[in-house]
């Protein structure tokens, strides 16, 4: 009998060891360590492991409900290669210079799709919840493409007027975040 995979289960491991080990380091460096390159780099490896830890785990929240599946998958993917090209950066293996942008995507792109998975776990039943939840996706959405412009046009050419409507989007996305959640569980109480 195949035994399944817990996609969940492995990421909070990974997110429990890799902080576990970035206190420690952090710890050493501050009492014994000279702050220097290698130190830095452990640092920000085990760093590096929980934040994209963190956001696989949200993905695979998502995924072991069954639930848009493909979007789960495709987060938990992104944090994996994210992961791993952040460390070929941190360590020099791929180079700063020509892959900052990548660098960045990955980023954007995991942060969003997390973001997006965590607020997919809602299960709306009234239509003002269902609204909220879309919206919010579709903020989420507006400002991950708006920031990947930004990173892919080096941030040049960008007015005034761009950023405040980033802005706008990016309040839009967080107050959707917050409230959605808030809305779906005062819409479910009973009176």
């Amino acid at each position: 009998m195949k035994k399944k995979v817990n996609f969940k289960k492995t990421f909070l491991i990974t997110l429990i060891v890799s902080l576990s080990i970035s206190a420690l380091i952090g710890i050493f460096v501050f009492l014994f360590g000279d702050f220097g390159e290698t130190e830095f780099r452990l640092l920000m490896t085990t760093l590096t492991i929980g934040g994209y830890s963190l956001t696989g785990l949200c993905c695979s929240v998502l995924y072991e409900k069954r639930k848009f599946s493909i979007l789960a998958l495709s987060g938990m993917i992104l944090s994996v290669i994210g992961f791993l090209f952040t460390v070929l950066v941190i360590w020099e293996a791929i180079g700063l210079e020509d892959s900052w942008k990548t660098l960045m995507i990955c980023i954007i792109l995991a942060f969003s799709t997390a973001q997006s998975c965590l607020l997919l776990l809602v299960n709306p039943e009234k239509t003002l919840v269902k609204g909220s939840l879309s919206a919010t996706i579709i903020f989420i959405s507006i400002v991950a493409l708006m920031l990947i412009k930004l990173v892919l046009n080096e941030f040049d050419d960008a007015s005034e007027s761009y950023f405040r409507i980033l802005g706008v989007f990016a309040i839009l996305d967080v107050l959707g975040t917050i409230v959605t959640p808030i809305l779906n569980k005062v819409c479910s109480m009973r009176h």
